[in-house]
């Protein structure tokens, strides 16, 4: 089969014709050079699809079902306080004429405070939900790419090309299926960090 790969937008596919007459002239150009003197060791290739073997393995589909648990009780509490400081926006408005200029001004500043300590908190939960998403990523990343490694041993393969950069190749250079295989055996499941949100400072008022 004829294929040529592209890595890293690099490479370029020619056609079959072209590339086999490139080949054909590298290696009478090659001839006449020391380096053709001694043995060519040829490049035996695999190709791994890292994103379907994190999409798709037991540990990968964990990953994101948990992820998803965290992200929607994350959003459940952000919905539940955003509704009540709208709440008490319209309460304050209702009560503007029956108070003080001064008490209502102070009651604006409360509110103010509470919304800008809503926003902080927001910020905090989605920081700790990608830490903790990329301390589970990388697990199980590092298993994926230690089987990868192994499976390179086994069948001989000087290279290791991800499927994303590769333009035209033969079914049988394919080891993903057998990557995720491996994978659910090692690691069928993850333990996917518990988001932890800090409380930061409070904001330091201005000088006067």
């Amino acid at each position: 089969m004829c294929f040529m790969s592209a890595v890293g937008g690099a490479g370029r596919w020619a056609g079959c014709g072209l590339a086999a007459a490139l080949m054909m002239a590298s290696v009478a150009t090659a001839a006449d050079t020391p380096a053709a003197k001694r043995a060519a060791v040829p490049a035996t290739i695999i190709i791994v699809d890292v994103q379907q073997a994190q999409r798709e393995s037991l540990a990968g589909k964990a990953l994101i079902s948990q992820r998803d648990h965290y992200q929607q009780s994350f959003q459940n509490d952000f919905n539940s306080a955003r509704q009540r400081l709208q709440v008490s926006d319209q309460d304050l408005a209702r009560q503007k004429g029956t108070m003080s200029q001064e008490a209502y001004d102070q009651k604006v500043k409360d509110l103010e405070q509470q919304v800008v300590a809503f926003q902080r908190r927001t910020q905090m939960a989605v920081r700790a939900l990608e830490k903790s998403t990329d301390n589970a990523v990388t697990e199980l990343m590092n298993v994926i790419l230690g089987i990868t490694g192994e499976i390179a041993g086994e069948m001989g393969a000087t290279l290791v090309l991800p499927k994303q950069q590769v333009v035209l190749h033969e079914p049988s250079m394919d080891v993903t299926s057998l990557v995720i295989e491996r994978v659910n055996r090692r690691l069928p499941n993850i333990t996917f960090p518990v988001p932890v949100v800090e409380d930061s400072p409070p904001a330091k008022p201005g000088r006067k």
